[in-house]
């Protein structure tokens, strides 16, 4: 097991609702980073199962907390574990920040309707679904709601991105917003807070790049 949530660990709360009902007596985990790389968390789960008679062994660290005396040398490892997924979020964001200078931009191509990419790794224009894109902001600037937009394009038989023919008035506004049809890209659009809580903050527009 591993993560600084346990919020998203489908496997870790079955096995603590497990727990809870008894029909576990003892955990044994590889180390404490496998069992929680959130100090908090860690403490916090480790205090309920005990306080349930239940055991937790880590087996790098040679820690029995039903026999142990003081919690001390599971904060201290808690929180070496939690300072390097910390250590590796920070190089993470470093090197997606790096490329954002160098001008490399990632592209959701499954969703980008108009292009593919093309052999050199660039965007590259398909030429019948370019066509529809058009009509969308033809029809847009003749005055049609997203609704009116919609139902010529269903006229039309024309496909969505995803090869559907039914359009979403959601999908059509986001291309009518989506800077990369007039050659931008706009990045960093959010920013996860720290890799604890994963908290993503919008990004105001006068904070972003535009290459």
């Amino acid at each position: 097991m591993s993560g600084t949530q346990t919020k998203k660990r489908t496997e870790f709360n079955r096995m603590i609702r497990m727990c809870k009902k008894k029909k576990i007596d003892l955990i044994i985990t590889k180390s404490i980073s496998r069992f929680s790389r959130n100090t908090v968390d860690c403490l916090q789960y480790i205090r309920q199962l005990k306080e349930l008679g239940i055991g937790v062994i880590f087996e790098k660290e040679n820690i029995n907390t039903l026999t142990m005396t003081s919690e001390f040398m599971i904060a201290l490892y808690g929180s070496f574990a939690q300072a390097e997924s910390e250590s590796i979020s920070k190089n993470i964001l470093w090197g997606k920040e790096k490329a954002y200078r160098e001008g490399k931009v990632n592209f959701q191509y499954k969703h980008l309707l108009g292009y593919k990419k093309g052999a050199d790794g660039k965007p590259e224009i398909v030429p019948d679904e370019a066509e529809t894109v058009k009509l969308i902001y033809k029809l847009f600037l003749d005055g049609y709601s997203m609704k009116g937009i919609k139902n010529v394009l269903e006229s039309k038989k024309l496909l969505t991105s995803m090869g559907n023919k039914i359009w979403n008035e959601s999908f059509i506004r986001s291309i009518l917003k989506n800077e990369k049809y007039v050659g931008d890209a706009l990045l960093q659009k959010t920013y996860t807070l720290d890799c604890i809580t994963h908290k993503v903050v919008k990004i105001t527009a006068n904070a972003r790049c535009i290459l």
